[in-house]
């Protein structure tokens, strides 16, 4: 029954740990924001390009790669998210409707700074941002370290 008591024990305690750590985590909008703000990104030019769609909703975010479609720095169409095959099917999430205003042409599209697009809402009030993966510049290349001189 000792045995019993304990193995319960340790087994709740890994439990909550590891659903613990999972919430530790940062969020991977968090994650590529760092990286972009680091790094910098070249401009995008025109055309189709693959990128990373984050979708956020308080800490948590989701990521998927997508493809969209740049005109003079600025997105002008979602052309939906890329699945595993290749293919690319729309994206499920709808704009909020102040995307909709024909009176406000500066809203319909989403200008791109950095490698990143301005933050936009969906219909659901999810927070979305775009980062164009391929613009960004290159990781610095660091000093590399001298063997310890015990090791000669």
């Amino acid at each position: 029954m000792k045995n019993l008591l304990q193995l319960l024990l340790v087994t709740s305690i890994l439990v909550f740990g590891s659903a613990t750590s999972a919430n530790a985590q940062s969020n991977c909008y968090e994650e590529y924001l760092k990286v972009f703000q680091d790094r910098g990104a070249s401009p995008v030019p025109d055309g189709i390009h693959e990128v990373v769609v984050t979708v956020r909703e308080g800490n948590k975010s989701d990521c998927y790669m997508g493809k969209v479609e740049v005109k003079n720095n600025q997105i002008v169409q979602t052309l939906g998210v890329i699945l595993e095959d290749g293919s690319i099917k729309k994206m499920g999430v709808k704009l909020n409707a102040k995307y909709n205003d024909a009176n406000n042409p500066a809203i319909l599209y989403m200008d791109i700074v950095n490698g990143m697009s301005s933050a936009f809402l969906s219909d659901d009030n999810k927070l979305m941002n775009i980062f164009f993966i391929k613009q960004l510049n290159t990781k610095a290349k660091s000093i590399k370290l001298a063997p310890p001189a015990s090791s000669l």
